[in-house]
């Protein structure tokens, strides 16, 4: 193929901000809509009938990235950007690695290659990471960033860097998977698809500086806050392994999973696959269930929840990714 293939997008850790080392690592992405972008301040007088003047106010890189989800070397650094700490157990493949919130979230140069020019982003931070899953579907995975400034000096020729994959890792889909309520060690097998958002509201303002027009430190981290939805493919009357019932999220108060342990858990691949990936929730509120009937179609159960911080377990979540690398991230 011709222009194909000079598409890609990369990511470095840096080992301070804005400042890349080590090696890039590939992700099998399916979209990108990485930009640079700027404010533009018009100033408005009352004596034109129309604005004269306009300065560029700050300047800064932000978009998201799609893909299918594997557990490659390039979701174990998302992972690191959301979480913090990453602590590796086992002492041969595969690995695990439990991501925690803990520590200082890392930041990244983004190399992005597109046909003509290979584009780096400095300084990029994870903002959000959203998860969906349909069943008998590919799960995806899209994450938002923001960063400093393109770096414009350092536009490439396409071809300048060569791209390696993880040719043997396939995706993982919502087939070989599994999802637990309230510590039951059983999975639910009523669950059609699951989705949430993990978004850690970065305040992009206080990043900046007299004497530069882009950021000049990580975007400081806010609340984070995790919310989700899923789908039952039937109306839940009477759990079987502490899926939430109908009756209890309507009562008066809600329904609430809590105390210690893990509260939802949801798996990606089964207990046999080697490479798989698991998020972990320690305090559950759910809303008001919705069940109604369209024509002739199936009755299902939709249900929105939030994670909410465990003071039970001290944190609010983890993930655990087990694949072939056994050094942190």
């Amino acid at each position: 193929m011709t222009d194909f293939d000079n598409r890609f997008v990369a990511l470095k850790k840096e080992s301070a901000y804005g400042t890349p080392s080590g090696d890039y690592v590939f992700g099998e992405v399916d979209d990108e809509s990485i930009r640079h972008t700027f404010d533009l301040l018009t100033r408005e007088d009352m004596s034109r009938y129309g604005s004269a003047k306009s300065v560029t106010g700050k300047e800064f890189s932000e978009g998201s990235v799609n893909m299918a989800m594997m557990a490659d070397n390039f979701m174990g650094n998302v992972l690191m950007g959301m979480m913090g700490t990453d602590t590796v157990t086992g002492a041969s493949d595969p690995y695990t690695h439990t991501f925690t919130e803990a520590g200082t979230l890392a930041s990244y140069t983004f190399l992005v290659s597109r046909e003509d020019k290979e584009h780096l982003y400095k300084g990029c931070v994870i903002d959000s990471l959203s998860v969906s899953a349909a069943l008998n579907e590919y799960a995806s995975v899209s994450f938002n960033l923001m960063g400093k400034s393109e770096d414009i000096a350092s536009l490439a020729a396409v071809g300048t860097t060569t791209p390696t994959f993880a040719d043997n890792l396939d995706a993982l889909y919502f087939s070989n998977a599994k999802v637990f309520f309230n510590g039951n060690a059983t999975a639910s097998d009523a669950v059609a698809d699951i989705s949430f958002d993990i978004n850690l509201n970065r305040d992009g303002d206080n990043a900046c500086a007299l004497g530069s027009t882009t950021y000049v430190r990580a975007p400081p981290v806010q609340r984070r806050v995790v919310t989700g939805s899923i789908t039952f493919n039937q109306v839940i009357h009477t759990a079987t392994v502490d899926e939430p019932t109908y009756t209890e999220l309507t009562t008066e108060d809600g329904h609430e999973l809590s105390g210690s342990g893990v509260e939802l858990k949801v798996q990606f691949g089964d207990d046999s696959t080697a490479d798989r990936l698991t998020f972990n929730f320690y305090k559950i509120r759910f809303e008001a269930a919705d069940a109604n009937v369209s024509g002739r179609d199936t009755n299902t159960m939709t249900v929105n929840f939030v994670a909410l911080y465990s003071p039970d377990d001290s944190k609010m979540m983890d993930i655990v990714l087990k694949n072939s690398t056994s050094g942190a991230y």
